[in-house]
C-alpha cells in the first residue's frame, strides 16, 4: 500500500510540473489546497465511522491527499520562494524559507502521535483540514502570481505592496557598482546594510 501511495505522489508531481507554467501558480495552489481539505475530511470521516468502509475511505483519502499535495503545495513550496525573493537577498531568504519548511516538518513529525493520543485520529485530520483552510486564506490574500514575471518585476511588485522602495534602491546601487570599472563586488556590504 505504501508503494502504491508513493507511486501516486510521484505521478502527480509530474502532472503538477506540467501545469505550473501553463495555468499559473495561484490556481494550482488553490486546487491543491481544496483537494487536500476534501481528502483530509474523507480521512477524518473514515475514522469516525466504524464499519467495513472505514479502512477503504481512509486509504482513499490518503491517496487523494498525496495526489493533490503533489500537484501544488509539494513542489510549489520550493518554487515560489525562489521566484519572489530579490537576487540581492535570495540566498539568505531561501535559507530562512528552507529552515522554516524543515522546522514545521520536524514539529509535525515529532508531535503527530502525541496529538493523536490527545484528541484522536478523526479530530487530528479535521484539525489538519482547518490548517489547510487557513493556509488557503493566507495564500489567497498574499501570494502574488509569479507566472511570466521577471525577478525585477517581483522586486517592483513587493516595493509597491509594502510601500518600501529600499530593495529597489539597493538593487540599483548593486548594478551601478558592478558596472564601475575595477569596482569591488558590493553585494555583501549592501546586503548587510539592508538587513
Amino acid at each position: 500500500m505504501l508503494m502504491i501511495l508513493g507511486g501516486i505522489k510521484l505521478i502527480f508531481i509530474f502532472v503538477g510540473s506540467k501545469f505550473f507554467d501553463r495555468s499559473g501558480r495561484r490556481p494550482l495552489f488553490f486546487i491543491s489546497l481544496t483537494g487536500m481539505i476534501v481528502a483530509l475530511l474523507v480521512v477524518a470521516i473514515g475514522f469516525m465511522i466504524d464499519d467495513s468502509l472505514s479502512a477503504k475511505a481512509t486509504v482513499f483519502g490518503l491517496g487523494l491527499y498525496l495526489a493533490f499535495f503533489s500537484i501544488g503545495m509539494g513542489p510549489g513550496a520550493w518554487l515560489i520562494p525562489s521566484e519572489v525573493f530579490s537576487t540581492v537577498v535570495r540566498a539568505r531568504a531561501m535559507s530562512v524559507a528552507t529552515l522554516c519548511n524543515r522546522a514545521v516538518a520536524t514539529l509535525m513529525a515529532s508531535t503527530f502521535l502525541s496529538t493523536k493520543e490527545a484528541i484522536g485520529w478523526a479530530a487530528f485530520f479535521s484539525m489538519m483540514a482547518l490548517v489547510c483552510v487557513l493556509v488557503l486564506g493566507f495564500l489567497y490574500t498574499y501570494l502574488p502570481e509569479t507566472k511570466g514575471r521577471s525577478l525585477e518585476d517581483m522586486s517592483i511588485y513587493f516595493a509597491e505592496v509594502t510601500h518600501d522602495d529600499t530593495i529597489l534602491q539597493v538593487e540599483a546601487e548593486v548594478v551601478k557598482r558592478r558596472q564601475a570599472p575595477n569596482g569591488p563586488d558590493p553585494s555583501p556590504v549592501l546586503m548587510n546594510d539592508m538587513i
